[in-house]
């Protein structure tokens, strides 16, 4: 998917990028993206001569889209069952299952995002071109 967007400030190769929601329509990742209305930041990794208030064209690979939503919010979900029954079987208690759950579904957030900090370079958008 790609997406326009445009330079707030250069720093190196660190460029920081920023977008309004119109840039986001018929995005796949649109509904769980919080980058509406904000600014990230991108490596310039093809040393394009950039300056603030240029426009650029951003690229995000739609399988690392999809994998990154499922592995933030449905890892948690998966979890939660093995917690539920781990929690039943060890308490035997319905509050304990459902404690024991919600522990499973924060495990699942916790590997998410310990997964996201460490591979956290081959998740960001990359910058294609410099638009005239």
């Amino acid at each position: 998917m790609k997406k326009e967007v445009t330079v707030i400030e250069v720093n190196g190769k660190q460029i920081r990028l920023g977008c309004d929601s119109s840039s986001c329509e018929g995005c796949q990742g649109s509904f769980f993206c919080t980058a509406k209305n904000t600014s990230f930041v991108v490596e310039n990794n093809k040393d394009l001569e950039l300056k603030s208030g240029d426009k650029v064209v951003l690229e995000m690979d739609s399988k690392k889209t999809v994998f990154s939503v499922f592995l933030s919010f449905g890892l948690p979900l998966v979890l939660f069952i093995p917690g539920y029954y781990i929690g039943n079987a060890l308490f035997s208690s319905e509050a304990a299952s459902f404690i024991s759950a919600l522990c499973g579904v924060a495990l699942g957030f916790l590997i998410a995002g310990l997964y996201f900090k460490i591979r956290k370079r081959i998740y960001r958008p990359e910058i294609l071109e410099k638009k005239a």
